[in-house]
């Protein structure tokens, strides 16, 4: 490719016209026709201007051989040229204020500061949100790591927040572009042409449609800010994705199964046309999702067939599912079991405090005195069916205090499993809503029963019911609640709060309730 042809390519890339990239070079339009129409060559200096304003080698203009000159400016792009933009934003900017009014620049200053305080808004509740969120998806950690929330809720505020700042700076710096920099630019196009000749061709005109198009397109270093927020939101479809595949596969797998249980009951049949349709639905999400990471075009026809006929799919397995439970006799009665009653016997030690199922309120217990027990004799009873489960105990601790939970564990899931199919095939189940609702029953003497009791209380507000030697114990609420988020642990033995972190403290404060005193503690960081 010739130097002329170089040139024309070079300069319709840039948007420039002939009078306009000879003013650049400080010559006239008749010598850059010329230098186009290889009928002559530039001087040596006038090579360096254009490869320096081109942003290419010598040796890419002069040298034929070299065809692609499109490569060879990608080859070009550096920090330098990054830096060179943001000058020529400096310098523009500085320009434009220059010749403003000072009524004209405060109006400007005034609608920047506006748009700034708009995105600040928009930020801190953008923000707010998106890291409770992702600190709720992660919170089975943080039920067991106090420490770890706090840092990665820290770590991930200051990742948003640097993330919408270089947003905000963006949109900043386009808004000010479009509202004000290029009418100075076009003012400027304006008074460079009417010192040209007047007679415009048809080449003029397009030139300076192109021009127009120049004003609009961003500069360097705001495309690489936009880099970096596009690395960002691939990052954050990056793990979108993982989560979303893993979903899949637990759809793909879910359809896979109620296909093999369809004979049982035609329930089946809708619940994999549900699960299918949303199988097709996460898989289309994972193709659009890739094709977003490694910027791959796709079709939008065969998309969105897909996902009409996944929701049409996905919808008539809703309606068909639902009339086929209607057809389904939902039993809450204990008929199918074979309950008797199971007994554990339980070594009594300080603060001990049982509960049933490790379900703290909601809950009812039923206390007998039998003075014939000695003091450390506890013996807890519940109604089981033997044939589906056994009764055991987990111990554990809550607020200093030890806790032995009393569970129902289930023997086999298969004989659970076979329970549930043989009945679906008669179009029944048994939905266990009655089954284990009855108090659970702890015997011990007076002394230990009554120890007992006040443990429970230092943990929860109950109503008692005392009728003689049996004592009913329905559990309300907890007795302690944590406000701003929890800061320490609380010492049931002695009321007082043991700190994860040294600069916060908690402030007490006391509810009155039916049930007795609620013990609210309020959190907050230390003043100085």
């Amino acid at each position: 490719m010739k130097f002329g042809d170089k040139l024309i390519e070079l300069r319709k890339k840039k948007g420039y016209s002939q009078e306009e990239l000879a003013e650049k070079l400080g010559v006239s339009r008749q010598s850059v026709s010329k230098w186009e129409s290889n009928n002559t060559y530039p001087e040596t200096d006038k090579i360096i201007q254009i490869a320096n304003l081109f942003e290419c080698s010598m040796d890419d203009l002069i040298n034929d051989k070299v065809t692609d000159v499109e490569s060879s400016l990608r080859k070009n792009k550096n920090i330098y040229n990054i830096w060179n933009s943001l000058l020529e934003f400096i310098t523009k900017t500085i320009n434009m204020f220059s010749k403003m009014t000072f009524q004209q620049g405060l109006k400007c200053i005034i609608e920047m500061i506006i748009i700034s305080i708009i995105m600040l808004i928009i930020g801190k509740i953008i923000c707010g949100i998106s890291c409770d969120l992702i600190v709720k998806i992660f919170s089975f950690v943080g039920n067991d790591f106090p420490r770890f929330t706090i840092t990665f809720r820290t770590i991930l505020e200051g990742i948003f927040g640097f993330i919408w700042f270089i947003i905000s700076l963006i949109v900043l710096i386009y808004s000010f572009k479009i509202r004000y920099l290029n009418d100075y630019e076009q003012e400027t196009i304006n008074i460079n042409e009417q010192k040209q000749n007047k007679e415009t061709t048809i080449e003029q005109k397009n030139d300076n449609k192109i021009i127009r198009n120049e004003n609009e397109k961003p500069y360097a270093f705001l495309t690489t800010l936009s880099n970096i927020v596009i690395i960002f939101i691939k990052f954050i479809a990056t793990m979108i994705l993982i989560g979303i595949c893993s979903v899949t596969i637990g759809f793909v797998i879910t359809t896979v199964v109620m296909l093999a249980f369809i004979p049982t009951n035609l329930v089946f049949l809708w619940m994999a046309f549900i699960f299918g349709a949303a199988s097709a639905i996460s898989i289309l999400a994972i193709i659009i999702i890739i094709c977003f990471i490694f910027n791959k075009k796709m079709s939008v026809k065969a998309p969105l067939i897909t996902f009409i006929s996944s929701i049409v799919v996905f919808g008539t397995g809703i309606g068909m599912g639902i009339v086929s439970i209607e057809n389904i006799d939902f039993i809450d009665d204990n008929s199918a079991f074979n309950l008797q009653v199971n007994n554990i016997e339980i070594e009594y030690k300080d603060n001990l405090v049982i509960e049933d199922n490790g379900v703290g309120t909601n809950t009812s217990y039923k206390y007998i005195i039998d003075n014939s027990l000695s003091d450390n004799q506890i013996i807890v009873s519940k109604e089981v069916d033997n044939n589906f489960f056994t009764l055991d105990t987990v111990e554990s601790e809550m607020d200093k205090l030890p806790v032995i939970s009393v569970v129902e564990n289930s023997k086999d899931i298969k004989v659970l499993f076979e329970f549930f199919i043989k009945n679906l095939k008669d179009n029944k189940v048994y939905t266990f809503n009655e089954y284990g609702t009855d108090p659970l029953v702890i015997k011990a003497n007076e002394t230990t029963i009554n120890n007992l009791i006040n443990n429970l209380k230092k943990l929860y507000l109950v109503e008692e019911e005392n009728n003689g030697n049996e004592i009913i114990i329905n559990v309300q609420n907890s007795k302690v609640h944590f406000k701003n988020g929890l800061r320490g642990e609380y010492n049931g033995l002695d009321d007082t709060i043991e700190y994860y972190e040294d600069d916060y403290s908690c402030k007490k404060e006391i509810e009155a309730t039916p049930y007795g005193e609620r013990f609210i503690y309020i959190c907050n960081e230390k003043e100085d």
